[in-house]
């Protein structure tokens, strides 16, 4: 492209049109930077929020079969394509079910800012980056993390494993109900 652009501008050197191609060409320049300054930002957010997703989902993974023991039905569930988010889910005696979600701190509005251009003038593209956010309902998040605090550590998994190890156990506690526990190993012995 940037072959194509000179080749105009040395077309238009020297003849009454100089000025008005060199305005458009770095009018042009501009543009596309900007374009490609909304992508980088845009895609960063997205690989970033990702990479957590997918730490989440391995830290899931260990916690499965010891909360397993004490309910009636564990599972890791992926909504990433429906809303975003990743949960491991827990469903007590009662059948009641609750989820210790994860998802991009990004909200769809953040994207949207994306197209307003003054928006990602501002940005400082260097400085922006994605993470995630963990909550039990969408509107009370309770930990955010940044891809930087994660991956900049020797052991990204335990560093996030670190920070979510409360939430398992606060899930756990929801969840946990040692009377309908004792009910079910009675039912079991008495088989």
């Amino acid at each position: 492209m940037k072959e194509r652009l000179g080749a105009l501008e040395k077309k238009a050197k020297g003849t009454i049109f100089q000025e008005i191609v060199e305005e458009q060409i770095e009018r042009y320049k501009k543009e596309k930077e900007l374009e490609l300054k909304r992508t980088t930002i845009n895609n960063k957010w997205i690989d970033q929020a990702d990479e957590l997703l997918n730490l989440y989902e391995k830290i899931c993974d260990k916690y499965e079969p010891q909360i397993e023991p004490f309910v009636a039905k564990v599972e890791f569930v992926d909504r990433r394509d429906e809303d975003g988010e990743v949960m491991l889910s827990v469903t007590d005696f009662r059948d009641k079910t609750i989820s210790l979600k994860c998802a991009d701190f990004h909200t769809l509005d953040d994207y949207g800012k994306l197209e307003d251009d003054q928006f990602v003038k501002k940005l400082d593209q260097e400085k922006e980056e994605g993470g995630v956010e963990f909550f039990f309902e969408r509107d009370n998040p309770i930990k955010r993390v940044t891809h930087s605090e994660i991956f900049q550590a020797d052991d990204p998994l335990a560093k996030l494993g670190e920070v979510v190890e409360p939430l398992f156990k606060d899930l756990f506690q929801k969840t946990f109900d040692l009377e309908s526990l004792m009910e079910k190993e009675t039912r079991a012995g008495d088989s």
